[in-house]
Order: structure tokens, then C-alpha cells, then sequence
């Protein structure tokens, strides 16, 4: 059973509206959701020539293709575009995201090293070439709980808070007993397989934290508890266009004392091999490639929108709007090129054609900004209009469907038209549906807070300080 083939129901626990699912595919939230992360497969079928690669002669998908070539690099990102572009970027880790950086983990997989308990490199490589064999989808898990940030994990530990991160709790000869819990791992109940790890910030002493492995769902004491929906289950896509196809459930993930066999640990007991995992795998960069063309598909699906709006409503000519619309269309440029520059100035590493991280963390800080100011031209232009559509089963009354009409149309759009554009400016803007993307969008690589203190102290001015160093000495040298 696999993500591939649609069978979710495993053994896996998921619990969802207070319950735990026996049969995930009559959950819609699930079933609906599950068909758009299957495209990924489709295209595979569909395009073959797009979406798969050669490998002694085997075939693969294109997402499991290290990038020797700046080719390589073009190539896979109009894979990323193309599959962002069948859910309009509105699902931000479906399978291409993990499984991009799993193309490159063998290259990287020395940094892991090996001790007496196992060869966790050796680990990594196999299970790279089994997620890549069977073209898994692969979910993770990264975000401790936010139960005290002042305290350590360790002392959270010692104050008895167990699930305040994910630790060993037993040590055996086969493997470790681990517990704890990860928050906001997106789309988890749909993968095949976790891949848990921390992020870098792990101290000395936090030894028992310092993991990381991988577990397919189904395994005993992994219990997935979903966030309430933002799906719209009782009505159709005319009242909710986004919100009544699909939702990128988060679930927070408990692991009730898992056992987890030494063949699926890269990381156990060192705080060291654990700050590293994320970003010296490889992982950190690829997957920013990744995201950021998933990035800038949704920004053109929202700048699309506030235009049409705009147009739509008869609000072109005005100055203040055209100036609006054009700062909406020269961000999108900006992120696109911003993609573009991270590929053409890309290095290489551990024989891995890399991109331009400072680039990608640039686009990163920036295009948070981009999509909240497109949601606020429209929520801004479509205004008072955007609160009173009625639920379009009026057009269906005949007591009042013609008046409707009239009444809502204009020589610009029909009325059901309007209504429905309206109702999917609402769905972005206003709905749960729109505001968890929001929220997404701006935390989900991380506090732009931190993404711009981590850019200016790694970025290279060299040139500029030799130009400043230059005329201060100039200055200097007067007589």
C-alpha cells in the first residue's frame, strides 16, 4: 500500500474530528486532497519523457536525478512548476519536495559518519535508493512543540515534559525506543514514510534529542492527530472554488514509544551529526529550490486574481490601482528571475550542481511579502462586494434568480460569474482556507525574522568593502 497507489488504509492511526479514521477514503478532507498529490504519479505516465530519467537502464522519476548540469537544474524545475501548477501552488509539500533532497543525499550521506551502534552514511544511501526505487512520498518532521523557548529539551526533559521533542527513551542492541511529538507536519497522513529530524540548535546537553530516522506511518505507537479542517464539506466549488477541493491537512505526530530498527537511523545521541543533518545533507538547498518555484506559481496565481478582479469590477482606470497592480506583476518578475539567477549562479558541491542559497533565502524573505500584499489588493478591490455573494443555489430559485441576475451583472461579467470570482477572492482572503495559506506562506521556511539576520551575516561584500576601504584610504591620504 503506498500514496502511489491510493491505499492508505495500512494500520496507520490518524485521528480527525476527535476520531480515529478507520478508512481514510471516506474522509473527503483526505480522498479529495489525495487526488491532487497523485497528479505527481499521473504525469509520470502522461509525460514520461518530462518526468522520468535513466539510470542504468531503469527509469526513475526526474525528482530522484542529481543535478550534475545546469540543464539538470532547468530541467527539474520545470517538473516543480509543472506539478505546483496542477494544485495552483496552494500545496507546498507534496512528494517533490522531500524527495528532491533525497536525489542528493548519497553525495552527501559522509557527513553522517558511522560509530559502534551502526553505519549511519551507509543507512542514509540505502534508504535514499529505497525511497527512490519505489518513488515513496515522504513526509517530515522537524518542529518541536513550542511548550517553553526558554528552556532547553533537556531540562523540558528533566521537568518531566516527555513529548516536548522527539528522544530516546531505550537503548537496544537492534535499535532505540523513542518518544516524544513533532507539530505542523504538512500532509503527513498521506505519505508513506516520516522522515523526522532537528533542526540546528540542539545544545550539549541535549544528547537523548539528538536523532534522526525514518519510519513508514504505519509503524506501532505513530499516532497522527489532525488540525481542524479548512475544507468546505457542505457545499460546492461554485461557493468555495479552492476550499471544497482540497486541504493541506497538518497533523501534530506522536511517537508513543517507537521502536526504531538501526537501519533507519542516520542520527543517534550526536548533538553534532543532528545540528548538521538539515543543512550539510543537502537537504536544506534543494528543497529550497523546490519550494521557491512552488513559491512563485501561487504568487502568479494571486497576482492573477487581484487582475482579473481589478478588470472585472471596473476599477483599471484608476491611477492608484494601475500602481498597485504594477508593483503586484513586478514582484512575481523579481521571485522568477530571483529562481532563475539562484540556477545560473549555482556551484558545485560534493560534485552536486548546488544553487545560489543566498539567492533562494533572498526570494525566501522576500516572497512572504509579495503574496500578503496581493491578498490585500484583493481583499482591498473586491471590498464591500466580496461580503455579500449568496450562496449560489439563489441562481437555482426561481423566485429570485432573474432578479439576481440583473442585479449583479454588468457589461464587464455575468452575474454567476462575478459571484464566483468573488466567492474564490474570498476563499483566499477570507476563508480558514486562505488565512492557513497566509500563515504558511510566512513561517513555513522558517521566521523571515531569522531568514534576514542569517542573510546579511553569510552574504559575500567583499567587493563592497574594498571599494569603501578604498575611499576612506583615499580620504585619508589627503594632504
Amino acid at each position: 500500500m503506498s500514496t502511489k497507489d491510493g491505499h492508505l488504509n495500512d494500520g496507520r492511526e490518524v485521528y480527525f474530528d476527535g476520531k480515529k479514521i478507520e478508512d481514510l477514503s471516506q474522509e473527503p478532507v483526505f480522498s479529495k486532497t489525495l487526488k491532487f498529490v497523485q497528479r505527481y504519479y499521473e504525469l509520470q505516465k502522461e509525460e514520461p519523457e518530462k518526468f522520468l530519467y535513466k539510470e542504468n537502464n531503469q527509469s526513475y522519476s526526474i525528482l530522484f536525478m542529481p543535478t550534475l548540469t545546469m540543464d539538470d537544474l532547468a530541467r527539474k524545475r520545470k517538473v516543480y512548476e509543472q506539478i505546483a501548477r496542477e494544485f495552483y501552488g496552494f500545496l507546498g509539500r507534496t512528494p517533490d519536495f522531500i524527495d528532491t533532497g533525497v536525489a542528493i543525499l548519497s553525495y552527501y550521506a559522509a557527513i553522517l559518519g558511522k560509530d559502534s551502534r551502526c553505519d549511519y552514511a551507509e543507512n542514509a544511501r540505502n534508504w535514499a535508493k529505497r525511497v527512490k526505487e519505489q518513488d515513496l512520498f515522504v513526509s517530515h518532521a522537524i518542529q518541536n512543540p513550542q511548550v517553553n523557548r526558554q528552556k532547553t529539551l533537556a531540562q523540558l526533559l528533566s521537568d518531566g515534559r516527555e513529548f516536548a521533542g522527539v528522544w530516546i527513551k531505550e537503548e537496544r542492541e537492534d535499535g532505540v525506543i523513542v518518544r516524544g511529538a513533532k507539530q505542523v507536519n504538512t500532509l503527513a497522513p498521506l505519505a508513506d514514510e516520516l522522515l523526522i529530524f532537528n533542526l540546528p540548535g540542539l545544545t550539549a546537553e541535549d544528547e537523548r534529542f539528538a536523532l534522526a530516522f525514518s519510519l513508514p506511518l504505519a509503524t506501532k505507537g505513530v499516532k497522527m492527530i489532525c488540525r481542524k479542517p479548512t475544507m468546505k464539506r457542505e457545499f460546492s466549488l461554485k461557493d468555495y472554488p479552492l476550499s471544497a477541493q482540497f486541504d493541506e491537512m497538518d497533523a501534530f505526530i506522536i511517537l508513543d514509544d517507537v521502536f526504531v530498527p538501526n537501519e533507519n537511523l542516520f542520527v543517534c545521541g550526536s548533538v553534532e551529526k543532528s545540528n548538521a543533518f538539515f543543512p550539510e545533507s543537502g537537504f536544506f538547498v534543494h528543497t529550497a529550490h523546490q519550494d521557491e518555484v512552488r513559491g512563485y506559481v501561487k504568487l502568479e496565481f494571486v497576482t492573477a486574481l487581484a487582475v482579473r478582479v481589478a478588470e472585472k469590477l471596473g476599477l483599471t482606470h484608476f491611477m492608484r490601482v494601475q500602481e498597485i497592480l504594477g508593483q503586484l506583476t513586478v514582484h512575481l518578475e523579481l521571485i522568477k528571475s530571483s529562481v532563475l539567477a539562484s540556477e545560473a549562479t549555482a556551484h558545485l558541491e560534493n560534485g552536486i550542481l548546488t544553487p545560489n542559497m543566498q539567492i533562494l533565502l533572498a526570494v525566501r524573505a522576500s516572497l512572504t511579502g509579495y503574496y500578503d500584499e496581493a491578498l490585500r489588493a484583493i481583499a482591498e478591490f473586491s471590498s464591500g462586494s466580496i461580503v455579500g455573494v449568496p450562496d449560489f443555489r439563489a441562481f437555482e430559485n426561481r423566485e429570485i434568480a432573474e432578479i439576481l441576475k440583473e442585479s449583479l451583472s454588468s457589461e464587464l461579467i455575468s452575474a454567476e460569474d462575478r459571484a464566483l470570482l468573488l466567492n474564490l477572492a474570498w476563499d483566499i482572503t477570507g476563508e480558514a482556507f486562505g488565512q492557513r495559506q497566509r500563515t504558511y506562506e510566512f513561517l513555513h521556511g522558517g521566521n523571515p525574522m531569522w531568514i534576514k539576520n542569517m542573510h546579511w551575516l553569510t552574504e559575500d561584500l567583499t567587493a563592497g568593502n574594498q571599494m569603501l576601504d578604498k575611499v576612506l584610504e583615499h580620504a585619508k591620504a589627503e594632504q
